[in-house]
C-alpha cells in the first residue's frame, strides 16, 4: 500500500498537509544592519524585561526593497486597503493582501465596500452626480469587456484547434490556412475533394494496406507532437508551492487542540475547560517534529479543465497565478495543440478557466473591483457564464451553469452581470462566425420532428445507461488520477502525456468513428442523416447495415471510456465535458439504432404501428441523431451531476424545446442512478483529492459535534502585558507549525479573558515585515535581539500618548512618546503607510490599525447550525468562541471546520 505521505498535492490538505506561511528553517532573512541598543532615541524600548525566546527568524525570505509600483503582471501583496481611517472608525481595521492558499474576508470586503459607496454619496453637485455615474457604469463597461475578449479568443481556439485537427490526416493544396472543410467547400461528404491531398498521397503510397500505414504513421507522429509540445508548456509554466507535510499524517480528533503551547513560551491555556484532554497536550508535543517538514511542489495551473480551481477561488479561497496572465497565454495555446493532438479531452471546460482568468485580469483596471475581493469574485461568476456561453453556444445556460455549478455568492444583480457577459460573448462569436456556418459551435443541431409516446421508455433508458457510464467513468478516472499521485507516473508528466497519445493512435485509428476529433464525432452523431450527408459513415441506408454499426459505436463507446479515465487530469489543458458528451451521444446513438432497427423490421408491431405514416412518407420513424443528445446530455448529468443548466444548455444547442420532455426525463433519470452510486460529481471530487478547501453552501450535514468539541485552545495575545516583536515571531511560528500560517490569527484579550479584538497572521507579519525594514536604512546600529525587545501595541497609541503628554498616563503606553521623532526612520515610512491614519502620534509598532475591533463571537452552547450559518452566510475565516458570560474560550477556524465536515462525510 502507497505511502499516505508521498500522495500530496501541491495545495495544503484540510488537516494533516498545511503549507506553512514561511519558507522553511534556514530560508529567512535576518537584519545584518548593527545598531546598539544604547541608543537614547530608543531607550523606552528597553524599559521592559522580556522573556521572548531568541528569534530564529524576521521574515519570509525576499528582497528588503519597498515593493515595486502595481504592474499588470505583479502578484498582488502588501497593503490591500486604501481607505485606512475610515476602516479603523468601522472597527473593521485594514487588510493585506491574502497569501496563496489563504481564504478571502468577506466581512471586511462588504464593510469597505459600504464605506467607499457612503462616500462616493457623500459628494454634493454635478461633480458627485458624474462620480455616481461613472461608478455604476464601471461593472456594465467592464462585463461588456470581457464578453467580446472571452469571444476573441474562443474565435482563435475555435479556428486554429480545427485547422491544426486535420492536419493529421492531410493539407490544402490551394490555401495552407484552409482546413478540409474550407478546402473542400460546397462539396458532399461522399464526393472526393481533389484540393485536399492525404499524407498516403503526399508519400505515394500504392496499396490500401500502404495508404492505411501511412495514415496512421502521420497520425501518430503528429499527435505525439503536438502533445509534447501541450505537456512541455504546461510542465515548464508550473508554479512552484511549499506545502508543510506531516511526517505522521492523523485523522481529525474532537479533542480540543492546544499544539501551539509547547512552541509557545509565552502562552498559558488558562481559557481551556477543566475537562480538557491531558493526553492529547503530550501527543500534540511529540508530534511537533512531525509538523515541521517542508516540501517544494509544482502546481500546473494550466493542466485540466480548472474548473474545481475557479469554483474553490470563487467559494473565497486564494489562488495566486491561477488566474494570471501567464496562465491564460499558456492554457490558450496548450489547449489547441491538446486538443488538436487527438487527446481524449475537450476544448469547453478549460473556456470556463479562460474566461475567469481574462475577468481577472481586466479587474485590475477598475480599482472598485481591484481592491475588493468579493466585488471580484461577483465578476468572475460573470465571466464563467461567458466561457460556458462561448463553449456551447448556450449564454443562458452559462448563466444558470455559472449559478449551479461554480459560483458561491450570486445575488440578483451578479445574475444580470452574468447575463450581459453571457449575451456579448455569445453575439462576438456569433459575428465572427468562426467555423463558415452561422454556428457558434461545431455541433449545434436542429430537430422539429415530433416523437411518439413509445419512444419516452428508451428515452429513459438512455438516462439510466448514459448516467451509469458517466458515474463509472468518473469513479475509476478519480481512482486513477490518486494512482498518478501516489506513483512513479507523477513524476514523469509528460512521458505520461506521450505514452497517452500512443495509446490513443493505436486503438483509436483502426475505428473510423474513434479515429475522428472530438468535435466532428460529436457533431455526426447529433446531426440527422439526409440522402447527401450520411454523417461520416453513421447513417444505415438498410437495415442490414444496422448491426455492423452498432459494432463500430459500441468499440468506440468504450475506448472513449477507457481513455477518458487516463487522460482527464493529465498534464496538458482539457475538460471532460466533450468526452462525457461523446460517451452518451454513442449510448444514446446504439439505443436509437436499436430503435430504427426495430421499427423498420417490426412496422406492423404493437406499439410501433403509430409509425406507419413516418414511413411511408420519409422512410424512418425515429431519429438516431436525437438519442444521441439525450444521452449525451444524461452522460454530462451523470458526470457533473448538473440538471437545469444542461437542461438549458441542450435546448440552446438544438434551437428547439420539442425534446424538452425526453431531456428533462433523461437528465433526472442519470442524476438518480448517478448519485445511487456516489453522490459527488467530478468537480467535487477533484476538490476533494486536491485538498482544496472548500465549504459546500448547498449540502446539508448531520452534526455529530458540539460547539465545545469542535474548539480549539490556540495562542493569544495579552493586551495587559507588553508584547514583544520577539513573542510576536514565536507565536507566529507556533501558529505554522500546526497550519495556520495562511489563514490563521490571534485573538486580543485583556481584563481578564475577555476578547478586545481579533489580528491575523498576515496582518501581523506584514507589520513586523514594516518594522524591521524600518531599521534597515537607519544610521542607528541595533541587534537583532534589541529589534526582539521592540515592544507592539494593539490599541491606538497615538491618541494614548497625546493623552499622557496632558498627564492622563496609560501604563501600557509609558514614554511612548519618544517613537514621534522625526529623525527617526520610521517617520517616513508611517506616513506612507497610514497615510491619513489618524493625527498626532502614530508609531510603527503601534499595530492597532490591523486589528478587527469586532470579531464574530458565539456562544458554546450554541448549536452546531448556527455555527454554519455564520460560515456560510456570512463567510467568516474564523468565529470566537465565548462562556455564558462573555469571557474568552477558544476559536474555530474555517479550515477545522472544513475538516470536521470531512469527517462526517467519510463516516457517512
Amino acid at each position: 500500500m502507497a505511502d499516505p505521505t508521498k500522495d500530496m498535492t501541491e495545495h495544503s490538505s484540510l488537516l494533516d498537509r498545511r503549507r506553512s506561511s514561511y519558507n522553511g528553517a534556514g530560508l529567512y532573512n535576518t537584519l545584518t544592519i548593527p545598531i546598539t541598543s544604547s541608543s537614547p532615541a530608543l531607550a523606552p524600548f528597553h524599559q521592559y524585561d522580556n522573556n521572548s525566546a531568541p528569534a530564529t527568524f524576521l521574515t519570509p525570505s525576499r528582497s528588503p526593497l519597498p515593493s515595486p509600483r502595481y504592474h499588470i503582471f505583479n502578484k498582488r501583496n502588501g497593503l490591500y486597503d486604501e481607505d485606512k481611517k475610515d476602516l479603523v472608525k468601522e472597527s473593521t481595521g485594514i487588510r493585506v493582501w491574502s497569501d496563496s492558499y489563504s481564504s478571502i474576508d468577506w466581512i471586511h470586503d462588504r464593510i469597505k465596500e459600504g464605506v467607499r459607496l457612503r462616500k462616493i454619496r457623500n459628494i454634493p453637485g454635478l461633480r458627485g452626480q458624474w462620480i455616481k455615474a461613472k461608478d455604476a457604469s464601471q461593472a456594465w463597461i467592464l462585463v461588456i469587456l470581457i464578453g467580446v475578449a472571452v469571444a476573441g479568443i474562443a474565435w482563435a481556439i475555435d479556428v486554429v484547434q480545427e485547422w491544426m485537427s486535420d492536419l493529421k490526416q492531410g493539407y490544402c493544396t490551394t490555401n495552407w490556412r484552409y482546413n478540409k472543410q474550407f478546402c473542400c467547400w460546397g462539396l458532399p461528404d461522399h464526393e472526393v475533394c481533389d484540393e485536399w491531398t492525404t499524407w498516403p498521397q503526399v508519400f505515394g503510397a500504392k496499396s490500401e494496406t500502404s495508404r492505411y500505414y501511412t495514415a496512421l504513421a502521420a497520425y501518430t507522429a503528429i499527435g505525439l507532437l503536438f502533445s509534447w509540445v501541450a505537456a512541455l508548456m504546461v510542465k515548464y509554466s508550473a508554479e512552484k508551492v511549499i506545502v508543510r507535510v506531516p511526517s505522521n499524517p492523523r485523522t481529525f480528533s474532537k479533542s480540543p487542540s492546544v499544539a501551539s503551547f509547547p512552541h509557545d513560551v509565552t502562552a498559558t491555556p488558562t481559557t481551556m475547560p477543566a475537562n480538557a484532554y491531558p493526553q492529547q497536550i503530550q501527543q500534540d508535543h511529540l508530534h511537533q517534529d512531525d509538523l515541521k517538514k517542508v516540501e517544494t511542489k509544482l502546481a500546473f495551473y494550466s493542466a485540466g479543465s480548472g474548473i474545481p480551481e475557479v469554483k474553490v477561488i470563487l467559494g473565497g479561497f486564494v489562488l495566486k497565478g491561477f488566474l494570471g496572465i501567464k496562465t491564460l497565454i499558456v492554457k490558450s495555446i496548450g489547449n489547441v495543440f491538446s486538443t488538436s493532438a487527438g487527446l481524449t479531452c475537450g476544448k469547453e471546460g478549460p473556456f470556463v478557466h479562460l474566461a475567469c482568468s481574462v475577468g481577472n485580469i481586466f479587474c485590475r483596471f477598475f480599482p472598485k473591483f481591484n481592491k475588493n475581493e468579493s466585488k471580484r469574485r461577483e465578476i468572475l461568476s460573470a465571466s464563467a457564464a461567458a466561457g460556458v456561453a462561448v463553449a456551447f453556444g448556450a449564454p443562458i445556460g452559462g448563466v444558470l451553469f455559472s449559478l449551479e455549478e461554480v459560483s458561491y455568492y450570486f445575488p440578483i444583480k451578479t445574475m444580470i452581470r452574468s447575463y450581459c457577459c453571457a449575451m456579448v460573448a455569445a453575439t462576438v462569436l456569433k459575428i465572427s462566425n468562426p467555423f463558415g456556418t452561422g454556428k457558434i459551435v461545431l455541433f449545434q443541431v436542429v430537430y422539429d420532428k415530433e416523437y411518439h409516446v413509445f419512444e419516452l421508455l428508451p428515452f429513459l433508458l438512455c438516462g439510466v445507461f448514459a448516467g451509469f457510464f458517466g458515474a463509472i467513468v468518473t469513479y475509476y478516472n478519480i481512482r486513477y488520477q490518486h494512482f498518478r499521485r501516489s506513483s512513479i507516473i507523477g513524476k514523469h508528466p509528460v512521458t505520461e502525456v506521450l505514452c497517452i497519445m500512443l495509446l490513443t493512435a493505436i486503438v483509436c485509428f483502426w475505428n473510423p468513428f474513434a479515429r475522428l476529433s472530438l468535435s466532428e464525432f460529436v457533431a455526426n452523431l447529433f446531426s440527422e442523416c439526409s440522402p447527401t450527408n450520411d454523417n461520416a459513415g453513421l447513417c444505415a441506408r438498410t437495415v442490414d447495415e444496422i448491426p455492423r454499426l452498432l459494432y463500430l459505436l459500441l468499440t468506440a463507446l468504450l475506448i472513449k471510456m477507457g481513455l477518458t479515465v487516463i487522460t482527464f487530469g493529465c498534464a496538458v489543458p482539457g475538460g471532460v465535458f466533450l468526452p462525457a458528451l461523446i460517451i452518451g451521444a454513442a449510448t444514446g446513438r446504439i439505443i436509437g439504432l436499436m430503435m430504427q432497427y426495430l421499427t423498420l423490421t417490426y412496422p406492423h408491431m404493437w406499439p410501433f404501428t403509430s409509425c406507419a405514416n413516418d414511413l411511408a412518407s420519409s422512410g424512418e420513424c425515429v431519429i438516431p441523431g436525437v438519442y444521441a443528445m439525450v444521452g449525451a446530455a444524461a452522460c454530462l448529468a451523470g458526470v457533473t451531476r448538473t440538471t437545469v443548466s444542461l437542461v438549458v444548455i441542450m435546448f440552446e444547442l438544438t434551437y428547439s424545446i420539442t425534446y424538452a420532455v425526453p431531456i428533462m426525463i433523461s437528465v433526472m433519470v442519470a442524476k438518480w442512478v448517478a448519485d445511487a452510486i456516489f453522490v459527488e460529481g467530478i468537480y467535487d471530487l477533484l476538490i476533494d483529492m486536491k485538498g482544496l478547501p472548500y465549504l459546500e453552501a448547498r449540502k446539508e450535514y448531520v452534526h455529530t459535534l458540539t460547539i465545545l468539541e469542535l474548539t480549539e485552545y490556540l495562542s493569544t495575545i495579552d493586551l495587559d502585558h507588553p508584547v514583544t516583536v520577539g513573542t510576536l515571531k514565536t507565536k507566529l511560528r507556533a501558529n505554522a507549525s500546526i497550519g495556520y500560517g495562511e489563514d490563521g490569527g490571534f485573538p486580543l484579550l485583556s481584563d481578564g479573558n475577555v476578547i478586545q479584538g481579533y489580528i491575523a497572521s498576515h496582518e501581523l507579519t506584514h507589520a513586523i515585515d514594516q518594522l524591521s525594514r524600518s531599521f534597515e536604512a537607519s544610521p542607528f546600529p541595533l541587534t537583532n535581539q534589541d529589534l526582539d525587545d521592540i515592544p507592539c501595541y494593539f490599541r491606538q497609541v497615538g491618541r494614548q500618548a497625546q493623552d499622557h503628554r496632558l498627564g492622563r498616563t496609560h501604563p501600557e503606553t509609558t514614554m511612548i512618546n519618544t517613537i514621534d521623532s522625526p529623525s527617526l526612520p520610521w517617520s517616513s515610512l508611517q506616513q506612507e503607510e497610514d497615510g491619513e491614519l489618524g493625527s498626532g502620534i502614530s508609531p510603527i509598532n503601534d499595530l492597532s490599525q490591523y486589528v478587527d475591533q469586532a470579531p464574530l463571537t458565539i456562544n458554546q452552547n450554541a448549536s452546531m447550525e448556527l455555527l454554519m450559518e455564520l460560515f456560510i452566510k456570512l463567510g467568516a475565516r474564523y468565529v470566537c468562541v465565548t462562556h455564558p458570560d462573555g469571557h474568552f474560550l477558544g476559536i474555530i477556524h474555517k479550515r477545522r471546520l472544513l475538516a470536521y465536515l470531512k469527517s462526517i462525510e467519510g463516516d457517512d
